[in-house]
């Protein structure tokens, strides 16, 4: 009677493993990244740098503002009349600069192709955010799978505690293997405490993410256990030259270099100045009208535009070598993150279909063992602490696809559930 009741007890265990029920709301990973976009801080400065970058736009193509002057005649050694400065020397002034044809329309370019610099750098620090929310959460998620698993094992010792110490009243059981059981107990639920306030961190950074108060409540993580990944290497390196923000600011970076290069030969040429002046303008009549025309002279060219253009040559190299260097990185990044999604979906699958079964085999194998008087309690308690174990890696190995997605996500610049759409 007492082995039946004692196998019912494993096998309801099992079956808690396997399919457990949470009472709280489940979080919803979609909702995150959502509420992330839109209340993130570090996302809505990213935002109004680009939006305030766009207002420069217009400023950048605009001419400088114009002056006006008012001129009189003044005799020294004579008191000052305003009324009895002849009116011809009273004069009323109006000038314009005007920069060499082509320049205004230059510095326009470059600022719209800053703004778009800027664009890509809020795009890029919403893809990190979202980044980070998603690790949060598969790191929220390990730890509630980390909890409920050694709360399964916790009852189960403690079962097994209840039936040992029955057996060892009746001298069918040392007190060594008793101590055994009670030692596991302690240090299970020292670890379940250590987990449970670990948790309480996770949920406040999830908060944090979210631009929310410290202390809002977190529901359940939950991830889709059927993957699979089946992107290869020239698609996801396509994509990455594509949408990846830091490629993109740095291809935007050698526009802008040339638009500059392009400006700073236009320095060798003379920007203008016109200015209409109109004489006698209190005497009640249109006097005469003075009319000037002045252009500044690039004398000193060899010491300051040649070496405006070898600048900006300069800095067209760099962006052009920087450019290069960012793409090799990225794919080199992108490699070593989708070998690692392939890596940690083979564990899965591994667990999945070979190693979890086995183990469950092996276990009603020492239950029924067991109920023959063939087998032992701590041969069962060893079965059991390694199914928890296993089952605990397979979970990581979930976490460490998912997590590695994230990243590949991130260093591409896109939802790949999406490209593949």
């Amino acid at each position: 009677m007492f082995r039946k009741i004692f196998t019912l007890f494993l096998i309801s265990s099992f079956i808690l493993a396997s399919s457990p029920v949470f009472a709280d709301e489940i979080l919803s990973l979609n909702d995150l990244i959502k509420q992330a976009k839109e209340q993130n801080p570090e996302i809505l400065a990213a935002k109004k740098r680009w939006e305030a970058s766009i207002a420069r736009v217009p400023q950048a193509k605009s001419l400088e503002d114009p002056t006006v002057g008012l001129a009189f005649q003044y005799t020294p050694g004579s008191p000052f009349q305003f009324n009895k400065t002849p009116s011809s020397e009273r004069m009323l002034s109006f000038a314009q600069f005007f920069p060499f044809f082509g320049k205004l329309s230059l510095k326009g370019k470059i600022a719209v192709v800053e703004s778009q610099m800027l664009a890509s750098a809020y795009k890029d620090k919403e893809l990190e955010i979202i980044d980070a929310v998603k690790n949060a959460y598969y790191d929220l998620f390990i730890n509630y799978k980390q909890i409920e698993l050694n709360e399964v094992s916790l009852v189960l010792l403690e079962g097994i505690a209840r039936i040992a110490q029955a057996r060892y009243a009746t001298n069918e059981l040392n007190q060594q293997e008793v101590f055994k059981i009670n030692l596991e107990i302690a240090r299970l639920s020292t670890v379940l405490a250590n987990l449970k306030q670990e948790q309480l961190a996770k949920n406040t950074r999830i908060n944090s993410l979210l631009n929310l108060n410290p202390e809002t409540p977190v529901g359940v993580p939950e991830l889709q256990e059927d993957l699979k990944f089946n992107q290869d290497f020239e698609s996801l390196y396509r994509l990455t030259i594509e949408n990846q923000p830091t490629l993109l600011i740095f291809s935007y970076a050698i526009e802008r270099n040339k638009y500059a290069k392009s400006l700073a030969k236009r320095s060798f040429f003379p920007d203008f100045m016109a200015q209409i002046a109109q004489r006698g303008i209190t005497s009640g009549t249109i006097g005469p009208w003075d009319l000037m025309l002045a252009f500044t002279v690039p004398l000193w060219f060899w010491t300051k535009q040649r070496y405006e253009v070898k600048e900006a040559i300069a800095n067209l190299e760099e962006a052009r070598a920087t450019y290069q260097a960012m793409q090799n990185k990225a794919f080199s990044e992108v490699k070593d993150l989708a070998t690692k999604i392939t890596m940690a979906e083979n564990k899965i699958n591994l667990y999945k279909t070979n190693l979890i079964p086995l183990l469950e085999s092996s276990i009603n194998a020492s239950l029924a063992a067991y109920s023959s008087k063939q087998g032992d309690l701590m041969g069962l308690l060893d079965n059991q602490r390694m199914l928890i174990e296993t089952k605990l890696d397979y979970y990581k190995a979930l976490v460490d696809y998912n997590m590695n997605l994230a990243d590949l996500e991130r260093t591409v610049g896109l939802n790949l559930s999406e490209a593949r759409k």
